[in-house]
């Protein structure tokens, strides 16, 4: 699946260069290589003579290199103490459960049951932005250097895999390597990747979506075996579901709307289609089955209401469109302030941007295919896509205005927790295919004017690296090994950290040592939401300050045995322990540990 030199079909060799009669040929005129009368036709065809298991290894090679131009070479002498995205508490929460879910197998434990947070009843992470899969395959990584090195390995190679996905759905559209490398880097550099490159993984770890559909492409054309197709598009299906259910919901709603156009549209290919698309509903009850402990939690552990306040959730403002965000090198922060006004969360703003150079590409792309069926499926899935990062109402300006069709998914009860604007992952992928099939079709005296436009759409995506926070650090209390000393295995421990999410790297630094009554994990399930102090307490931010009664009658509801403070959170906490009747029994490694009346 991951290659796309030589596959085997019942028998049969089949290569990018050779079909044989039960291969249907879905590359049209425009789409093919271009002739070779001009300078821009001849570079659009180069590598024909090249194997393309080299060709894709070579374009792989250079989406990681710009990969590690862009966000790993300013940390490299700290990679392995600084965070490659901002270091919010979202890549501390993301560093324990990378390091959760092979500890719990290991333990023989069920990884979506976490009981070493929310304790003594734990809790569900089947709705919190769990990364199992992840998590799973950079285990050897974790286990040598630690969650951090893992964490930063998964962003670096995130953006290139991406892009090299979309590389191969190019090619096998265009067998052109040049067009198909750009179209690839629109999909794996763009502004969407760069808004999560601040270190949320269940977003960019979004490879599997090009993937599924470069094997339909496959199994369509006929040069990928039934047996091989249903192994390939389950497998591909069950990584989507571990790094994100959200992408993997909105993956079967756009996926599902792209194949009824094709089907629609598909004219001498429908046939192949309609056969593929049983042969994916037989994939999707293997991924089920495989599945169906997460499946069961999803659905019986869903959420009342929307994970995420209306007022809140993400939608993008129509100006965001075009208005340069501060994660791409061309935005920078001139217009930080105007969008932070047009959308509120999630920040920073700017998943949905296309700018002018990739508008000025869709209508060229439109004008000179025209006459194609294909060039106006594509157009408005690019287009219906866009129109969802709207969210249900039309905001201009930051002025709301009427509904919009995204308003139907908010009132479904497993996608109503859906942040619109994150639907911009199809609309890139549709842009880096229109950019390679455009290309591909470039010939004559004016075939350099797509090339332009198409390269000025690329530098106007490359993103910049986020800001970083210092290198990070845990209390020595942790990793010395002083807390085996003090605490007590299992008991159950209220940590206040200096900073939201600290707490997660303490247990994971301690090996789960103890079990902890509150943790960050993003959304706190309603199951144990027992109020402000289920969410934490901590300095930075606006902190919440309880009365000593209120904290000596939670910590006794949730059998707290131990309080772990960072001396950094002393001064605003220490008067508030001494006051709930706690008493301080350890003080050293940057903690004190407090304990309850016996």
């Amino acid at each position: 699946m991951a290659t796309d030199d030589v596959s085997t079909t019942d028998g049969v060799n089949t290569t990018d260069d050779v079909s044989t009669t039960d291969v249907v040929d879905l590359t049209e005129p425009a789409a093919a290589p271009a002739p070779s009368g001009g300078r821009w036709a001849r570079l659009a065809s180069w590598g024909r003579g090249v194997r393309p298991a080299w060709k894709a290894l070579a374009a792989y090679l250079m989406y990681q290199a710009l990969a590690f131009w862009i966000w790993v070479l300013p940390i490299l002498p700290r990679f392995a103490r600084q965070h490659l995205g901002s270091g919010s508490q979202d890549s501390r929460m993301y560093q324990w459960d990378i390091s959760w879910t092979p500890w719990a197998l290991l333990h023989h434990m069920d990884p979506l049951h976490a009981g070493w947070i929310f304790a003594p009843t734990g809790t569900t992470l089947s709705w919190s932005a769990f990364v199992p899969g992840p998590g799973l395959v950079a285990w050897p990584i974790t286990r040598i250097f630690g969650p951090l090195v893992a964490l930063n390995v998964i962003l670096a190679v995130s953006p290139a895999l991406a892009a090299w996905a979309a590389y191969l759905v190019c090619h096998r559209l265009t067998r052109a390597f040049w067009p198909s490398v750009v179209g690839g880097c629109l999909f794996g550099f763009s502004s969407y990747l760069a808004a999560n490159m601040v270190g949320y993984v269940n977003l960019v770890v979004i490879f599997p979506i090009p993937l599924l559909v470069y094997v339909v492409i496959r199994r369509v054309e006929g040069s990928l075996g039934p047996v091989t197709f249903v192994a390939g598009f389950a497998a591909a299906l069950v990584f989507l579901f571990s790094v994100s259910t959200e992408l993997f919901g909105t993956t079967a709603v756009v996926g599902g709307i792209a194949f009824v156009g094709a089907v629609a549209f598909g004219g001498e290919i429908r046939r192949a289609l309609l056969r593929t698309g049983a042969l994916i509903v037989l994939a999707g009850a293997v991924a089920a089955v495989v599945l169906a402990p997460y499946i069961h939690d999803v659905l019986v552990f869903a959420p009342t209401q929307p994970v995420r306040p209306a007022a809140v959730v993400a939608q993008a403002d129509l100006w965001s469109v075009v208005v340069p965000p501060p994660v791409i090198r061309a935005g920078g922060n001139a217009f930080a302030e105007r969008l932070q006004g047009y959308t509120k969360f999630p920040r920073p703003n700017g998943q949905g941007y296309l700018g002018f150079a990739v508008i000025a590409m869709l209508i060229g792309f439109a004008i000179t295919g025209w006459r194609r069926a294909s060039t106006w499926l594509l157009i408005g899935l690019v287009g219906l896509v866009t129109l969802l990062t709207l969210g249900p109402v039309l905001h201009v300006g930051g002025v709301a205005h009427g509904s919009l069709p995204e308003a139907l998914l908010a009132d479904t009860r497993l996608l109503r927790s859906v942040i619109p604007a994150r639907f911009a992952v199809f609309a890139f992928l549709g842009v880096g295919v229109i950019a390679a099939m455009w290309l591909a079709g470039s010939s004559g005296r004016f075939g350099w004017v797509r090339w332009v436009v198409a390269l000025a759409a690329v530098v106007s995506l490359i993103p910049s690296a986020p800001g970083h926070r210092p290198p990070q650090e845990v209390p020595a209390f942790f990793t010395t090994g002083a807390d085996r000393d003090v605490l007590r295995q299992d008991e159950n421990v209220y940590a206040i950290p200096y900073e939201t999410g600290e707490e997660m790297l303490w247990q994971e630094t301690a090996d789960y040592w103890f079990k902890m009554a509150q943790g960050y994990i993003g959304w706190v399930p309603t199951a144990v939401d027992s109020g402000p102090l289920a969410h934490g307490l901590h300095v930075r931010g606006k902190p919440y300050r309880p009365t000593p009664e209120e904290f000596a009658a939670w910590l006794h509801d949730h059998r707290v045995s131990a309080v772990v403070m960072d001396d950094r959170a002393a001064g605003r906490f220490g008067d508030l322990l001494a006051s709930a009747g706690l008493t301080q029994t350890y003080s050293g490694g940057g903690v004190s540990v407090w304990r309850p009346p016996a």
